[in-house]
């Protein structure tokens, strides 16, 4: 399987570095601060981070004393992150490599963030599930968030949409998006047009779209049985009580059984 069949959104592969302004925002800060006190209650001092994008999560755990190793299936996003981490001094190994197939070591804690299991099919997502849990440390935790298939009703889809303007590194980014649901798959269809304006050039157009698969916390609960683990909690992104009609996102922290 290639990078491109995965159907990740354009940023990742043309657009590197314009990532993190589409990608980080001021919900990021609330949900990495939930991220590191549920860490925190589960003893954690050693994180993989299996989809580490540019570095969010690993430079805030960092900063916050965890032993973290990021790791991505992107060379263009985990070059982003090299750089940052030598721009502020910070020694952390980022590793080019596959959820699926990473054999990283032993970690107390093992996360996948931000809808990034999305892009993995049902059969990928399962083998990337036994996958963890095999770089875990007995009763390791395994946290991650995806789409809640049963809270995506037609207003809330609609919800999803988005409009946005901005500039970076002297470039202005015009990025509109909208999704679909193939209810009964599972899988959200997200469709972006981006406008690139850089200076002194012609302005470029993008289309493109790409694919993910959700699941309702229950399907995820049965998933994780097979593959080793016992979900021990399923919240919202900020940490607040999941429900199951209502609930956007799903947070799941799952123990590797013993």
């Amino acid at each position: 399987m290639t990078k491109t069949e995965l159907g990740l959104p354009l940023e990742y592969q043309q657009m590197p570095q314009y990532f993190d302004a589409h990608n980080i925002s001021q919900d990021t800060a609330v949900k990495n601060s939930v991220l590191e006190a549920i860490l925190a209650r589960h003893n954690v001092k050693s994180v993989l981070d299996l989809t580490c994008g540019t570095g969010s999560q690993v430079f805030y755990l960092s900063a916050r004393g965890y032993q973290i190793t990021g790791a991505d299936f992107s060379p263009a996003l985990l070059e982003v992150a090299r750089k940052k981490a030598k721009a502020e001094s910070i020694s952390v190994e980022f590793i080019d490599a596959d959820m699926r197939s990473l054999n990283a070591g032993k970690f107390d804690a093992a996360i996948t963030m931000f809808n990034a299991v999305g892009h993995l099919s049902k059969a990928d997502f399962e083998m990337t599930m036994r996958n963890i849990c095999g770089n875990l440390e007995a009763g390791g935790i395994y946290v991650f968030d995806i789409l809640n298939l049963a809270a995506l009703n037609d207003d809330a889809i609609k919800k999803l949409a988005m409009k946005s303007s901005k500039t970076v590194l002297g470039t202005a980014i015009h990025h509109t998006q909208y999704s679909t649901l193939e209810r009964d798959s599972g899988r959200l269809i997200s469709h972006d047009d981006y406008i690139i304006e850089e200076e002194k050039a012609e302005p470029k157009h993008f289309s493109h779209a790409f694919t993910l698969q959700i699941y309702t916390a229950k399907e995820l609960r049965d998933m994780l049985a097979k593959t080793g683990f016992e979900v021990v909690g399923q919240y919202a992104m900020d940490g607040s009580e999941f429900l199951e009609h209502e609930t956007t996102n799903i947070l799941t922290v799952a123990k590797k059984s013993s």
